[in-house]
């Protein structure tokens, strides 16, 4: 990749975060929040965009990107009231200028009369100022335009003229005293590279002063016993001086003064000459003469609006309104800059070397195991230095890979701000009144479930608003109101994620469903189904609620594939409804597609791992506790509660006897669903990290199995599916607990 292609890369991924900053800011203010932070980050990202589109001569984001800050300039400056109408025009705006940045960086297009059409409705909010969309794509610092007819306080505001006499071409000589703080070498700051920056402004001298540098025994390494002084004359002004120590005030003492103590006498003439020029080249042409009267004002009709931006030499407290964006940091000379007061520093690494470090760190992990398996096997005891010696490579083994998968830990923050647009379009397109809201959006979760999240997120979604909330007529005549309610949330469950999405609509209708299911042939005319049997049906592949075809529905596609989609991330989800009050799904996913804490477990000739976030206790059945139900089903009386009994060796057919119940080992899981049931296995070998590997991709999916693993001696082992065996067992038994009472 060439320098240029780097660079255009960089600025769509920041892109991608002024995004997703516009949205959440444009949301704030769509729920009342509009004070000047929030306007000013939604106009700050707007900017950015603009700024870095014309670098790139992205003529169509520019003008859509200008359009729209300009009313955001508006908002911000409190000449334009941000009410549900406006905000509602500026999310469809930043809708618009997503596609813009998609379409540019993925080198497609978008229908010309969209941004068009969103383009005149800014212009009206602007005012009619049809001038807005073929502004210039570079411009200094923002500024305000004042019409003439406006009246203004004046306010006196004292000026340095040192920069005017440098804009004009006048070199001044200044002197800069520079002493370095301890904090400017730990920050990993330079003073040498400083100093090269601000002699490169011109020419001049460097004085070392030494006076303080104490003997060689007293010498204080990580002090700054140095300073210097700097005489340079220069054009590029004072402020030019202080943008080259501005990152690092905190670190130096700076001061900067002129040499020659009064400034040049300039004859009136001249000092008009030199100010038109600084006035020219800042507000666009237009000079301004210096007089004892004020110069005649020109005709009201064709008075154009003056746009004067002044820069402080010196980074002040000024409001944030009238800051201009900061730049995009450097690639090069970062280190210079010291370490910000804001965010915390970051670094962008490409996903293939986390995906390789995580490789890599899975193999330590099994050879760790591999190497304790065989220490164990030469008969070492427990209290020997190898032994010793292997605890701690295990903990620190441990430490590093929870380490690695944190840095691929993201909050699922960046699926659910992608959910307010989709919830707009839907609900324009079925013409319905929706609310979203959104909980628990830092849960965190690892980037590849965040990134094969999305698809089945946006399916279910569709299916609320469009199968579940009902129309404002139905909805009212319902006794609720207009608007319907989808909820969104994220939250932690033993050790596995949980995303729920819910609706106060109208409910599944189980009798349509029964029907449709048997004219469709998916279940027989006779079957008796429970509740939750008749909800979960919308999740045959084929079915469909829907009379006709739309583009949201009716293809007899959709909710089957999200079952499939999750099931392919080793998760599962349900569903639960109330009729006339609303239909929850809930998705259950695990944290990571990595690694897992299992209980290794014996199944005749067999070994299976089972995760230890569904274990709740493990115990040996006595006689009169495991009792016999339904032919050759077993049920086991747990603290006066009946259980199923799943014996897994022959339920995944290892074997076709019955395993004896007294010689073997119940383990006690709870399902997702809160069901609980016990686990017939043979013996428990131990307790241990392992790594996952997909079997699906390597060899297929098998029925009960949720993934694979390596063991110390490299053997594989399967990895239970716990829900899906007790699922299982469920179906073919019904509920074993409840029979047994």
């Amino acid at each position: 990749m060439d320098t240029m292609a780097a660079i255009r890369a960089t600025f769509f991924e920041e892109c991608a975060e002024q995004l997703q900053e516009l949205e959440a800011g444009l949301l704030a203010m769509e729920g009342g929040q509009t004070d000047s932070e929030t306007v000013n980050a939604v106009f700050r990202a707007v900017h950015s965009i603009k700024g870095g589109a014309g670098a790139f001569n992205l003529d169509a984001l520019v003008q859509f990107a200008h359009a729209f800050e300009t009313v955001l300039d508006l908002v911000r400056s409190e000449r334009l009231e941000a009410d549900q109408g406006v905000v509602r025009v500026l999310l469809r705006s930043a809708d618009v200028l997503t596609d813009l940045v998609t379409a540019a960086r993925d080198g497609g297009t978008v229908d010309p009369a969209r941004p068009q059409a969103l383009m005149a409705e800014l212009s009206v909010l602007a005012g009619g100022g049809g001038h807005a969309a073929a502004a210039p794509a570079q411009q200094a610092p923002v500024a305000v335009a004042m019409p003439v007819e406006e009246e203004i306080d004046f306010v006196p505001v004292a000026v340095d003229f040192s920069d005017m006499f440098a804009a004009a071409g006048q070199e001044v000589t200044f002197r800069v005293r520079v002493q370095p703080k301890p904090s400017l070498y730990e920050h990993a700051n330079d003073a040498a590279r400083l100093i090269r920056e601000t002699m490169a402004l011109g020419t001049g001298s460097v004085t070392c002063h030494s006076d303080e540098l104490p003997d060689l025994a007293e010498l204080e390494p990580e002090g700054a016993a140095l300073s210097w002084t700097l005489e340079i004359t220069t054009a590029a002004g004072e402020s030019a001086i202080h943008e080259i120590y501005e990152f690092v005030e905190g670190d130096c003492d700076i001061t900067v003064e002129r040499v020659d103590d009064e400034a040049p006498q300039l004859s009136a003439e001249d000092l008009d000459a030199q100010m038109a020029v600084l006035l020219g080249s800042i507000g666009g042409g237009a000079s301004v003469p210096f007089a004892d009267e004020p110069a005649e004002a020109e005709p009201l009709e064709q008075a154009r609006p003056n746009v004067v931006a002044l820069t402080p030499p010196v980074p002040s407290a000024a409001p944030a309104a009238a800051a201009a964006p900061a730049p995009a940091a450097s690639t090069d000379g970062g280190a210079d800059k010291g370490t910000p007061a804001g965010p915390v520093p970051t670094i962008r690494v490409d996903l293939e070397r986390v995906d390789r470090l995580i490789d890599l760190v899975g193999e330590l992990v099994i050879h760790q195991v591999m190497l304790s398996q065989r220490v164990m096997q030469a008969g070492l005891t427990r209290a020997s230095d190898i032994a010793i010696g292997l605890d701690e490579l295990e903990q620190l083994t441990r430490e590093m890979q929870d380490s690695v998968m944190a840095i691929r830990a993201q909050p699922v923050k960046s699926v659910f701000q992608k959910l307010p647009r989709l919830v707009r379009e839907v609900a324009e397109r079925t013409g319905k009144s929706v609310r979203l809201v959104t909980e628990g959006e830092y849960t965190e979760v690892d980037k590849t479930v965040i990134e094969r999240l999305s698809d089945p997120l946006t399916h279910m979604i569709r299916n609320a608003i469009d199968h579940g909330l009902e129309t404002p007529e139905g909805r009212i005549a319902a006794g609720k109101p207009t608007e319907g309610v989808v909820r969104v949330a994220a939250m932690h469950r033993s050790g596995r994620i949980v995303i729920e999405i819910s609706d106060d609509g109208a409910g599944i209708n189980r009798k349509a469903v029964f029907d449709i299911a048997v004219a469709k042939g998916l279940v027989p005319a006779d079957a008796q189904l429970s509740d939750d049997e008749l909800d979960n049906l919308v999740f045959l592949p084929g079915f469909s609620t829907k009379k006709e075809v739309s583009e949201l529905s009716g293809r007899g596609v959709g909710m089957d594939v999200v079952k499939r989609s999750i099931q392919a991330l080793g998760g599962r989800v349900s569903i639960t409804s109330r009729p006339g009050k609303g239909s929850l799904f809930s998705m259950s996913l695990p944290l990571t597609l990595a690694v897992l804490d299992g209980m290794i477990v014996s199944c005749g000739e067999h070994t299976l791992v089972v995760p230890m976030t569904a274990i709740i206790e493990t115990l040996r059945p006595k006689q009169n506790e495991v009792k016999p139900f339904g032919g050759d089903q077993r049920v086991i009386n747990v603290r006066d509660s009946f259980l199923p009994l799943i014996d897994v060796s022959r339920q995944l057919g290892y074997r076709r006897d019955a395993t004896d119940a007294m010689a073997g080992v119940a383990i006690l899981v709870e399902a997702e669903n809160g069901q609980r049931s016990a686990l017939l296995v043979d013996s428990i070998q131990g307790q241990r990290q392992v790594v996952i590997k997909s079997l699906e991709a390597n060899y297929g999916r098998v029925a009960g199995i949720a993934a694979a693993t390596i063991l110390g001696d490299g053997r594989v082992a399967l990895i239970l599916d716990i829900d899906a065996v007790a699922a299982s067992t469920r179906f073919e038994n019904g509920i074993a607990a409840m029979a047994a009472e």
